[in-house]
């Protein structure tokens, strides 16, 4: 007697066509972008807070805890393809009798669920896209984790550029106001002229104040991602904001973006989804399951060994009536398939996007620096002269008040445009970036799911991952 058991894969038969991304992006540069891109700054200080934010982030150590339960998921899906094995054992005995068995038993039993159209592996296949689902995630958090620290950094160094200039502003403020008290004890001008003084002078106090309480809420965000308390926080060594590094090249979004953790994680909601798909596919279908035992049973322990029976059963269930339960639950998948590729191409769109604004907005930034350095020089020069009338007796108080006042928002705007510069070219960086860095370094361009992945594939990758995350 021979029995030959075929099994099939269930086929949904969806493909995945990609957006038309041939089209460059808007600008480029040349220099090459490091996979730690905040290497580009040559800051050590930043450096050093982003590979402890790296280390001790707690909600970058959460993300991992979930990528590790999703290896657990996977490796509980791949033993279920395989059958399992069973030891029981019994014994009893009569109350007032403890000491003598009054019947005992031992066996082994196995049963193994044969995978008639590739459900199991299916199911396998869904766990390992979570699997890389979870893999994006710790990737797009350690991304935000260096992105918040480096913005945090950043501005922290513009509170201080602009601590050193309001200290500047208000000696020159306060200069000027001597000059002009001295002219009203000599009867020049009004007594006005000194109010009007006093009065911006202390608006530059109120500036002193409010980059105090920034220089204290940028410590304070640093900390955070650092996951430490503020107490702890390391010695921040000062210095100016850093020049602009050289623009990096962009090249075509196709071959910049399609390992972006995001645009990765929606691919492989989409693969999951796929998978569901089939997997309620063959809910419809008949289950066939082997169940096997080999057992003895005896009343007296001497003779438990002397006779052994065994038996070897098959279960066949089919649905026959579910009141469209499974049906629906197939038309249910089918839209959230439909669903998870509307928002893998709209991911692909919004990459797209994010990049392009950046490039675009740091154009105008540059440019708004640039005029705001012109106008610098212009109103410097404004302010020498109308000093030099006001105290020939040749220029109103009004006109110094506003070149005095004109100079100090232009210095102060200077501080901003490159703070802001710094911002976004951040934000660039943070866009183009593959978060391939620290522990997922070494995977690089492997460690992610490709636009087209087969099932070996998948499973290579999954090993390979968490193999490397594990170190």
């Amino acid at each position: 007697m021979s029995c030959t058991l075929c099994a099939c894969a269930i086929q949904t038969n969806n493909e995945v066509d990609m957006p038309a991304l041939n089209q460059a992006f808007v600008s480029s540069g040349t220099a090459k972008l490091d996979a730690h891109w905040w290497y580009s700054f040559s800051d050590q200080t930043l450096n050093r807070l982003v590979e402890q934010g790296l280390t001790n982030n707690q909600s970058l150590e959460a993300t991992y805890a979930r990528l590790q339960a999703a290896n657990a998921t996977t490796q509980i899906s791949v033993a279920k393809q395989y059958p399992n094995l069973s030891l029981t054992t019994n014994a009893s005995s009569e109350f007032d009798r403890l000491g003598d068995l009054s019947g005992s038993s031992l066996g082994l039993s196995s049963s193994w669920e044969i995978d008639l159209w590739g459900k199991l592996s299916t199911q396998t296949e869904k766990a390992q896209w979570d699997l890389l689902q979870q893999q994006a995630n710790y990737k797009i958090r350690a991304n935000t984790v260096a992105g918040a620290l480096s913005l945090a950094w950043y501005g922290w160094l513009a509170e201080l550029d602009k601590q050193q200039l309001f200290s500047d502003q208000y000696l020159r403020t306060q200069t000027s106001l001597k000059v002009i008290k001295r002219r009203f004890a000599l009867g020049k001008n009004s007594v006005t002229d000194v109010w009007q003084q006093e009065r911006l002078l202390a608006s530059i106090k109120v500036q002193q104040a409010r980059n105090s309480a920034q220089l204290a809420l940028y410590q304070q965000q640093i900390a955070q991602w650092l996951g430490i308390n503020s107490e702890a926080l390391p010695e921040l060594n000062a210095r100016h904001l850093p020049e602009l590094p050289p623009m990096p090249a962009t090249g075509i979004p196709l071959e910049k973006l399609q390992q972006r953790p995001d645009i990765q994680k929606a691919y492989a909601q989409l693969k999951s989804a796929d998978a569901s798909l089939a997997i309620a596919i063959t809910e419809r279908l008949p289950r066939l399951t082997l169940r096997a035992s080999y057992s003895t049973t005896e009343n007296s322990s001497h003779e438990l060994f002397d006779n052994w029976s065994g038996n070897l059963a098959a279960n066949l269930v089919l649905p026959l009536i579910d009141m469209g339960s499974r049906k629906a639950s197939v038309e249910q998948k089918e839209y959230l398939y439909q669903a998870a590729y509307a928002d893998y191409r709209q991911t692909w769109l919004d990459a797209i996007y994010a990049v392009e604004k950046n490039l675009i907005v740091e154009q105008q930034l540059s440019e708004v620096a640039q005029n705001i350095q012109v106008q610098m020089q212009l109103a410097n020069k404004t302010e020498r002269l109308t000093s030099l009338k006001y105290l020939n007796g040749k220029a109103t108080y009004l006109s110094l008040l506003r070149a005095q006042e004109t100079v100090l928002n232009l210095e102060r705007q200077s501080v901003d445009a490159r703070h802001n510069l710094l911002n976004n070219r951040i934000g660039l960086y943070r866009e183009l970036s593959h978060a391939n860095f620290k522990q997922l370094k070494t995977n690089s361009d492997e460690s992610s799911a490709p636009v087209t992945t087969s099932h070996s594939s998948i499973t290579a990758e999954s090993t390979t991952l968490l193999g490397t995350t594990s170190s």
